[in-house]
């Protein structure tokens, strides 16, 4: 059998083991139409640093790291770069803005990070961005190495980066869950995070022509749009 193919079919079964078949599907679909629409939909979670913190229930022994700024970006790249999930210049870029990522290691071996901006306007996705207030930071971008997931190693992420941003003075972190991450929304029912909204955001490619609406709350009340922003970024979701 051909790498290439090994991979995809791990893939495959990765997708369908976490999510389910019918997510599976569904998400396999939005790809087929991806030349022609795409859509996200998230729920937005908040979490309030001034009551207790729940704490982690990593089934392994989990050492976390959190770097933060522009003085750790040479300790945290050679870390990150290998799970081939972000670039040097990606990594770059959110430290010189003042972001922190949580590390995550089982052994001597990285299992997972998640990242803590505490700026206004990061991207959710095409012209939508996010809107904090001065006392609220955004988790966001978290990522678990296959070989490790099943085992809370994101709930000890979490937990991490909530009592890193409560010592900065930050009152309230935010952050996104796919709708269909079964793994992640189990995390934040554990954690009886309150849902502020749900939002659903539809991009038709050929018009260029982006359509998004909320449910429980005000889209405006945490998003903003700019008009001339049209392409799609990476979005800060999927704690």
């Amino acid at each position: 059998m051909q790498p290439g193919r090994y991979h995809t079919h791990e893939s495959v079964w990765n997708s369908i083991r976490w999510r389910g078949l019918l997510y599976s599907f569904l998400l396999a679909t939005r790809e087929i139409l991806r030349p022609l629409l795409y859509w996200y939909a998230w729920h937005i979670f908040s979490t309030d640093l001034q009551k207790a913190i729940p704490e982690p229930y990593a089934k392994k022994e989990v050492d976390i790291a959190v770097l933060c700024g522009p003085p750790a970006i040479e300790t945290a790249i050679p870390q990150l770069v290998p799970l081939g999930q972000l670039t040097s210049e990606q990594i770059r870029s959110r430290m010189q803005d003042g972001g922190a990522v949580a590390i995550a290691r089982v052994g001597n071996e990285v299992a997972g990070y998640m990242w803590l901006s505490f700026m206004n306007g990061g991207m959710l996705v095409y012209d939508f961005s996010w809107t904090l207030a001065p006392d609220e930071a955004l988790r966001y971008g978290s990522f678990v190495n296959p070989k490790w997931r099943g085992l809370g190693i994101h709930s000890a992420l979490n937990n991490a980066l909530n009592h890193y941003a409560r010592g900065r003075g930050i009152h309230r972190t935010l952050g996104s869950i796919g709708a269909f991450n079964r793994q992640s929304l189990n995390l934040a029912k554990h954690a009886r995070k309150r849902k502020a909204m749900t939002v659903f955001v539809l991009h038709v490619n050929g018009l260029n022509w982006t359509y998004a609406r909320a449910f429980g709350a005000a889209l405006e009340s945490r998003f903003s749009r700019s008009p001339a922003k049209s392409s799609p970024s990476s979005p800060a979701i999927e704690e």
